[in-house]
């Protein structure tokens, strides 16, 4: 999992605007997604990032799969198959709340790359939805990137 937050945890504000995050932000997902060569997303993310003038998932030389109740992948588990028959082993989510919970949920994530970028948000979106579940994590690294951002790198206990 990559997400970028704020220092309080959400991951877009009230509204869905993920207006807060940094440049770098973008750019460490982007370098992450090719590596992997898979990433997955949520409908509201897929939506929200197609209205952007600066940045696009087409400028991204990796494989996208969208997960939505309304499209041909409709759960964590589609995600993982389809990434898998089409050859990746790997594959980076950077979903939505929801999406993130339902797959930390069914045990399918097992790293979290996290920006913590330097902006309080009072209201938003969070990194997890709220749902009754607990992950022990042990962090593997932490950086200082530019900006002022953190970026902390963990492993889930399983």
């Amino acid at each position: 999992l990559f997400m970028a937050q704020s220092l309080n945890g959400f991951i877009a504000d009230e509204d869905g605007s993920e207006e807060f995050l940094s440049d770098e932000s973008w750019h460490t997902f982007k370098k992450l997604a090719e590596k992997f060569g898979c990433f997955v997303i949520g409908r509201k993310t897929h939506d929200a990032v197609s209205k952007w003038e600066n940045f696009s998932f087409d400028d991204i030389d990796a494989k996208m799969i969208v997960v939505s109740k309304s499209r041909i992948v409709q759960s964590p588990k589609e995600a993982v198959e389809t990434a898998e028959r089409l050859g990746f082993n790997k594959i980076l989510l950077v979903g939505g709340s929801k999406l993130n919970t339902s797959f930390i949920e069914q045990n399918l994530i097992d790293e979290l790359i996290i920006n913590v970028e330097p902006v309080i948000i009072g209201l938003g979106v969070k990194i997890f939805a709220e749902e009754k579940f607990e992950k022990k994590l042990n962090l593997i690294e932490t950086k200082k990137l530019s900006e002022g951002i953190i970026q902390l790198h963990y492993k889930v206990n399983k």
